[in-house]
């Protein structure tokens, strides 16, 4: 069903159902890597549920419409990350690059990257030589990871912890585990 409205600017505007949008895209076979039985509900990059905006591919600012050909489904961390350009080629670019198969994974993984840059290293490398029984450490590592996320929060109107947050977690679980082991940290 589709509704005329009045937006911010008082300009005339159609609203669209999510489901209207992700039928049309299912139609014109977009090549994402997200379950469409699921994409009215879930964020088209990072896959998470949660509240979504409807985002003009071409920003209504370069002539774009709200229009079914020219919405995806964001939630509001990725919408501020996505590109803003009169071509469309780039978000859809930017999607197919970035967008994660399987859902919840997206900002935990961008916490390991984030891990990278600010130690230079790649979390948890020192326990590959060490001599330690990895499914105990796996089972540690996930007991720690339970007690160390509790103890965090999250910043207010964001829904979850940023990638920052999540390398910090990831240095000091991964510091628990090389004192109970006896190992050192580069």
């Amino acid at each position: 069903m589709t509704d005329r409205g009045v937006n911010y600017w008082g300009e005339d505007r159609m609203s669209i159902s999510n489901q209207q949008i992700v039928a049309y895209w299912v139609e014109h076979e977009v090549d994402l890597r997200l379950d469409w039985s699921t994409a009215h509900e879930r964020c088209w990059r990072c896959g998470y549920r949660s509240s979504l905006e409807q985002h003009l591919v071409v920003p209504a600012s370069m002539g774009g419409s709200r229009t079914t050909d020219n919405v995806v489904l964001l939630c509001g961390r990725c919408v501020s990350e996505s590109p803003s350009h009169l071509d469309p080629q780039y978000l859809w670019r930017w999607l197919r690059a970035t967008s994660m198969s399987s859902t919840d994974t997206y900002w935990t993984l961008r916490g390991w990257e984030e891990f990278e840059v600010i130690f230079g290293r790649k979390p948890l490398e020192c326990f590959k030589e060490a001599a330690v029984d990895h499914r105990s450490l796996n089972a540690e590592c996930r007991a720690l990871a339970a007690d160390e996320f509790a103890k965090t929060v999250v910043r207010f109107g964001e829904g979850r912890l940023n990638p920052s947050t999540i390398a910090c977690v990831i240095a000091d679980i991964e510091k628990k585990l090389a004192d109970r082991h006896g190992i050192k940290l580069p």
